[in-house]
């Protein structure tokens, strides 16, 4: 099953204060088409917890074209195009009813042990049940991301993890760092772009200390530790 589709319909409680899907809900609707594929292929959460394993994202871009107002139907669609050793990759896109691409991603995952943190290779049989679809045409950039030359920072108050913030995983989920990193932005409507990078899990209690770039389309986010490890890195790029 190399390409899963799901119909939805925006609601109210999804929307932006210009009545459109908010960024961070199509995030979410994304994160939840991947979670919902591999149930209905029988890898979900709870078969993926009796292994001891689970997914973890290490890097996402979305590109936004268009955002579908409160109320209009539309069709999230996720195509896993490369599974090997622990690494997996999907692709996504959202489209309306008339079949107009509104929105397109690229993600990369890490299978990994839930016992020790390691990267663990994927079950026998998920590589042949997600199989291999075609990689869809997008501009794709780099995974890592790093601060534009001459960009100054600044850092912002710290605070600690919540429970509100964690996943069944028991850390940190991938959308709360975007919608943290989203404290920090101005213009939520004008969002043509969403990158994320991850580099360690953060659990309850742990404290960001968040480092934030600006520059005139450009806001990158740096969730760093006490010990000034980095947690994740959140770009949003502006367009009209």
């Amino acid at each position: 099953m190399y390409m899963y589709n799901m119909e939805s319909r925006i609601r109210y409680s999804e929307t932006a204060p210009n009545g459109k899907l908010s960024p961070f809900a199509l995030l979410d609707y994304y994160q939840d088409i991947a979670t919902f594929h591999s149930e209905d292929l029988g890898f979900g959460v709870n078969v993926l917890k009796e292994h001891h394993v689970f997914w973890a994202l290490n890097s996402w871009q979305i590109d936004i074209y268009e955002m579908p107002d409160f109320g209009e139907d539309i069709v999230i669609t996720t195509i896993p195009y490369d599974m090997r050793g622990f690494l997996g990759s999907r692709n996504f896109i959202l489209k309306n009813k008339e079949g107009k691409v509104l929105s397109v991603a690229n993600s990369l995952w890490s299978f990994v042990n839930r016992d020790n943190g390691k990267p663990s290779p994927t079950l026998p049989g998920m590589a042949e049940v997600f199989g291999s679809g075609e990689k869809i045409d997008m501009e794709y950039m780099g995974r890592k991301i790093t601060p534009e030359a001459g960009i100054e920072y600044e850092t912002m108050p710290s605070f600690q993890i919540e429970k509100g913030n964690l996943d069944t995983n028991n850390h940190v989920n991938n959308s709360q760092y975007v919608k943290l990193a989203s404290h920090y932005i101005d213009d939520v409507d004008n969002i043509r772009r969403i990158r994320a990078e991850y580099k360690q899990q953060a659990y309850l209690g742990d404290t960001f200390i968040p480092k934030v770039y600006k520059s005139d389309d450009k806001v990158l986010v740096v969730f760093e530790s006490t010990e000034e490890k980095n947690y994740a890195s959140v770009e949003f790029t502006y367009g009209n």
